[in-house]
């Protein structure tokens, strides 16, 4: 995946910033994960935990669940809706119906990464006042309030109070209800009627997201602007990755910390090809189920091309980096960095460790158990299971935002 964006004059204004390249096999990456046809990642040993923590720390607020970046003005603006009607009926009803309304007007313009597309005119389980409440908090889009973001149910009760409009003896308001949102754009014009509705930002959207990115800062390190900040301050980078030395670059203090997520990236995709390796073995030697080796054969090849940077990972400093690990992940890391250095050869080698990791995390659900594992393996279809790939650290979703932001300059 290619990102590129330049900087006309370093440090200058949202103008000066452009969407300048993005491959055709990045698109159909990001389309397939924006319409939920991509499949589910498994996290069965703990890798997903660096994934995680990484993230958090790149890229303050983001989550696998956001598709576009205009939502984070779509659900104040629906909050800042519902406030405006004060009508009557309970407030998560009123809510649940105006995001079905968005979108059905999205998918009336063909928007691609339309959260609840698939279940329209019905509500969705994550819809976009799910998906996106975090963020708003943390991008300082929703102000905190006794230094802490309000939560949803705070934001209801303050609609249920405007709603039942109580009022003192003469006729002043009890309490002067106000939603705790920064100061944001003004609704688009034709946002209370029916019609296509697109994701493009209008400038003044894009000016105000703007500046809400270029000052986060990751919460374990307060003082340091996030590599998401130094993204969207600009500069001239081509990035398959995060963890490339074109994004490395322009992050400075955090360039070794981005190469030792990349290193840690290899690492857990070989952990997980060696994962879905002894599932396979373990099905067909000790259950005497029939199986393919699509996985066992999968494997070289990801140690062929992940193995060496895999191999480079220091773990005390991984540690350092996102914090204390469980015991059982901390020695199955261990373990898969030490396996890989001496050749990667005999993946059974590995069992005993990876079966104490996932034991740890799954109980009698894991695959690997010597007491449970063989029922469990039994409906275990490996052409379904995804195959081993590096940890990409939402960089797909950081790449998708920052498109729809640059599109606006």
């Amino acid at each position: 995946m290619f990102l590129g964006y330049d900087s006309a004059q370093g440090d200058a204004g949202l103008s000066n910033f452009g969407w300048s390249y993005l491959s055709r096999n990045a698109l159909r990456r990001a389309e397939r994960q924006l319409s939920g046809a991509g499949e589910g990642v498994r996290d069965e040993i703990g890798f997903l935990i660096l994934h995680q923590r990484y993230a958090d720390y790149f890229f303050p607020g983001t989550s696998v669940l956001h598709t576009r970046l205009r939502y984070a003005l779509f659900v104040p603006w629906i909050y800042q809706t519902l406030f405006d009607e004060a009508a009557t009926g309970r407030v998560a009803e009123r809510l649940a119906r105006q995001e079905v309304r968005l979108a059905g007007r999205l998918k009336q313009a063909k928007e691609r990464g339309v959260i609840g597309g698939l279940n329209h005119p019905w509500p969705t389980t994550q819809p976009p006042s799910v998906s996106y409440w975090a963020a708003l908090g943390t991008w300082g889009i929703l102000r905190q309030q006794d230094g802490r973001t309000p939560s949803r149910a705070q934001l209801h009760a303050i609609l249920q109070r405007k709603q039942r409009k109580a009022f003192d003896d003469d006729g002043q308001a009890l309490q002067r209800a106000e939603l705790p949102f920064a100061a944001l754009p003004s609704r688009p014009e034709g946002w209370e009627r029916s019609g296509p509705l697109s994701f493009d930002l209008a400038p003044r959207e894009a000016e105000f997201l703007h500046r809400q990115f270029v000052d986060l800062r990751p919460a374990t390190r307060p003082a340091h602007l996030s590599v998401l900040a130094q993204l969207a301050a600009g500069g001239r980078v081509l990035a398959d990755t995060c963890y490339a030395p074109g994004i490395a670059e322009l992050a400075k203090d955090d360039a070794a910390k981005l190469r030792r997520a990349g290193y840690a990236a290899a690492l857990a995709a070989v952990g997980r090809g060696v994962y879905a390796a002894l599932v396979e073995t373990l099905r067909e030697e000790e259950d005497g189920q029939p199986t393919s080796k699509i996985h066992r054969g999968h494997l070289p090849r990801v140690l062929d091309e992940y193995g060496t940077d895999a191999a480079r990972l220091d773990l005390p400093e991984l540690i350092e980096d996102v914090g204390t690990l469980p015991s059982a992940v901390t020695e199955a890391l261990d373990s898969t960095l030490q396996w890989v250095k001496d050749g990667g050869r005999n993946v059974m080698a590995l069992r005993d460790v990876y079966e104490r990791a996932e034991c740890a995390r799954k109980t009698q659900r894991a695959r690997l158990s010597r007491i449970t594992g063989a029922s469990r393996r039994l409906d275990w279809n490996n052409e379904e299971h995804t195959p081993a790939e590096p940890l990409h650290f939402r960089w797909n979703v950081v790449q998708r935002l920052l498109g729809d932001l640059w599109a606006a300059a």
